[in-house]
């Protein structure tokens, strides 16, 4: 078997691999058992399958299938989110923005949803917008919190929940001059 062959083999059995653990998890052909689902999805993790880190991560958060241990769950979920997997950049970021977290350091947190508003996750520009505007992380900068909040809404328009959110902010006093200004001088957010 050539080189290109063994990796699209190896590929598709790490998938499956991170597959057999979701039917466990989920019940889904054969009877629920999380502890089983963890034992599949560290197989699929070791070699390399970013959602399977995730669930990983989301195991260890919650103690689903594993005692629960936020340590691990950061680890985990840092490692999904170094492979690009952007809904763990999201929650890493969120993790890095509180105190009580294994991991706090909010310019981490700026770092990650940066990443996950490059590859155009809303969440991640709302959540770089809320940064922006309370100083965290970053420069207190109410024109660039503005614009990402914007950029959220143009990026998920049908998402509801975060059509809300960024109403929620845009539409606050605090930025109602910034808003206005936005209508004659856009600017472009570092």
């Amino acid at each position: 078997m050539n080189k290109q062959g063994f990796q699209a083999l190896k590929a598709k059995t790490v998938e499956q691999l991170f597959q057999v653990g979701k039917c466990y998890g989920t019940g889904d052909g054969v009877g629920k058992d999380e502890a089983e689902a963890v034992r599949w999805y560290r197989m699929a993790a070791e070699q390399g399958c970013a959602e399977a880190m995730f669930e990983l991560g989301r195991c260890y958060t919650f103690g689903i299938g594993v005692r629960r241990n936020r340590a691990t769950a950061a680890q985990w979920m840092r490692r999904a989110a170094e492979q690009g997997l952007v809904k763990a950049m999201v929650i890493l970021g969120n993790w890095c923005l509180f105190e009580q977290s294994v991991v706090y350091n909010p310019r981490e947190a700026v770092k990650w949803f940066r990443k996950a508003a490059e590859k155009g996750d809303a969440w991640g520009m709302f959540h770089l917008g809320e940064c922006y505007e309370d100083g965290v992380g970053v420069k207190k900068d109410l024109d660039a919190a503005c614009v990402w909040f914007c950029r959220a809404a143009v990026a998920a328009p049908d998402d509801e929940e975060l059509y809300q959110s960024v109403q929620n902010k845009v539409y606050s006093p605090e930025l109602k001059e910034v808003r206005d200004n936005l209508k004659t001088t856009p600017s472009s957010p570092q």
